[in-house]
């Protein structure tokens, strides 16, 4: 979903100077946002200095012409008059957090804290009014998170957007303004151990009440948002393993553009969105040369949208970015909402950037659970939209290689490997349990599919000294995992321990002149080459 097209002079406000009890209305300025950019987006909330760089790369491609910097008074001033009603949260039960903010993307309301919500002289309505004029959720006297949740959905559920759904941490806000815009209904799960502590949380029950939402729900449309801080959430969600597996099973993709751990959430996409742009790449010109190792680093985790907000930008920053062949894995979806920061790789790129389509096609899914909780006779028909979708939007990239998350069944793989325009498929979150010397690389589809051959090196690479260790640990492992038969092709699996990238020139100079750091889309015409 995108906005409309963005206005030529952005209204914005630093949530820096926000201090004290102040920082409770984060919540409010965001919501908030939604409702003003709904109709026409001007509203743009800085949350860091990435925001601030997106903001200027926005004047520099021409799509705004004048910032005009507000005051929270003026912020007030301006756009208050969006919201016709309160919503009030219950401090007692987080879940209210993600209930007001789709009654107030439904109704048309403000979000409030009950500290805040004096500020504002807005209607708030009794229990027994319709929530269409407000209504101050703490006399719902909800004991758990789940129960706000099903009223919400019997509330409002045939008012929700059908385009999307979305894990959203009821303790973080940044994303919010994009899911009220298009009302889009926004859920959390906790963490199965970690909830326990919590009278309101109740693991199984909020999963199978998202589960069954999920479901509800039409197949292939993204699930936005996180589930958790980390794989396994911590005691900060559901996490990223069970939770996206949970989308993937009723047949959703992720589209990460919450806090995953790493990246801060994703802010302005109800500005980002009504943007527009187009993007293109092409395989430079190689030559094989048969003794030698050639070999393609592949940089994960830009299928998130706010690993594209904030972590690529800082790489690309790195004054050591274009020095060595290196693969960048884009998620499809920025195409449409954030096609201005999207356009900014493609026109920074160097010739050894390229963009590889992230996992796997049009979102984040895990390959052999996706579907698998659908009606039997649903599943080939979703497989058959899945693949469709993940064929435009791969076009959008003009990427000719794809990244994978796991191995996967057979068949699978050759769905996505068959695809028109794949020439090559770079497999797996790292190296994993199978792969070896003689399956390093294999064909599916008739396509070259590159197993991940490494694995995390140890310490911090953010200091010389976790620099060098992580350069001679690669070097190790690159060369243990090399073939003995030449030419050889190998896959370097860069993960979020990639903090610099003069790393990956340490490396490039200890292996050698054997070794030949090419793209990966090189990578893909070298071993057709070599076939011959």
């Amino acid at each position: 979903m995108k906005s409309k097209p963005i206005s030529k002079r952005l209204f914005a406000f630093r949530l820096a100077d926000l201090t004290g009890g102040d920082r409770e209305l984060e919540v409010t300025l965001t919501c908030l946002q939604g409702l003003v950019n709904r109709g026409h987006p001007e509203f743009y909330l800085v949350q860091d200095e990435y925001d601030d760089q997106w903001l200027d790369w926005m004047r520099e491609r021409g799509d705004i012409k004048e910032v005009i910097w507000l005051n929270l008074e003026q912020v007030w001033s301006k756009y208050l008059h969006h919201a016709g009603r309160l919503f009030i949260t219950d401090p007692g039960i987080p879940a209210t957090v993600n209930v007001a903010t789709m009654l107030a993307g439904v109704y048309s309301g403000l979000v409030a804290t009950p500290a805040t919500s004096k500020m504002f002289k807005l209607p708030v309505g009794g229990i027994s009014d319709s929530c269409a004029r407000g209504r101050d959720l703490r006399v719902m006297n909800w004991k758990k998170d789940v129960e706000a949740y099903r009223w919400a959905l019997a509330q409002v559920g045939d008012k929700l957007s059908r385009e999307a759904v979305a894990y959203i941490d009821p303790e973080l806000h940044q994303n919010r303004d994009y899911f009220v815009e298009f009302k889009v209904p926004v859920v959390w799960i906790c963490n199965e151990k970690g909830g326990a502590k919590f009278s309101y949380s109740s693991f199984e029950e909020e999963k199978e009440f998202v589960k069954q939402l999920f479901l509800k729900w039409p197949s292939n449309i993204p699930c936005m948002g996180w589930p958790g801080t980390s794989t396994d959430g911590g005691e900060n969600g559901i996490g990223e393993h069970p939770g996206v597996r949970l989308a993937s099973q009723c047949g959703k993709y992720e589209i990460c553009t919450g806090y995953d751990g790493f990246s801060p959430m994703v802010s302005n996409l109800s500005v980002h969105s009504g943007t527009m742009g187009s993007f293109h790449q092409s395989v430079p010109p190689i030559t094989l040369e048969r003794d030698k190792v050639y070999l393609s680093f592949v940089r994960s985790d830009g299928d998130g949208m706010n690993f594209l907000r904030h972590y690529y930008r800082k790489l690309f920053n790195d004054p050591r970015h274009g020095r060595v062949p290196l693969g960048w894995q884009i998620g499809t979806a920025a195409t449409d909402l954030m096609p201005d920061i999207l356009d900014y790789y493609y026109k920074h790129a160097t010739p050894n950037d390229c963009f590889v389509n992230a996992l796997t096609g049009v979102g984040y899914i895990w390959e052999d659970n996706f579907t698998e909780f659908l009606p039997p006779d649903q599943q080939k028909r979703v497989w058959d939209d899945y693949v469709k979708y993940s064929m435009e939007y791969r076009e959008r990239l003009q990427a000719t290689v794809m990244s994978t998350i796991f191995e996967m069944k057979p068949e699978i793989l050759a769905r996505f490997a068959g695809m028109p325009g794949i020439e090559g498929m770079f497999a797996n979150y790292g190296r994993m349990a199978g792969t070896t010397k003689e399956n390093e690389v294999f064909l599916s589809a008739g396509k070259p599919v590159f197993r991940a051959i490494n694995s995390t090196p140890p310490g911090d690479v953010a200091t010389p000294e976790g620099c060098r260790t992580a350069a001679d640990y690669m070097v190790k492992e690159i060369r243990e995992w090399t073939p003995s038969a030449r030419p050889a092709f190998l896959h370097i699996f860069l993960g979020n321990w990639l903090k610099t990238l003069d790393v990956l020139e340490m490396v490039v100079k200890e292996l050698g002149s054997t070794y030949v750091a090419v793209r990966p889309d090189q990578l893909a015409v070298l071993y057709r080459e070599s076939q011959r």
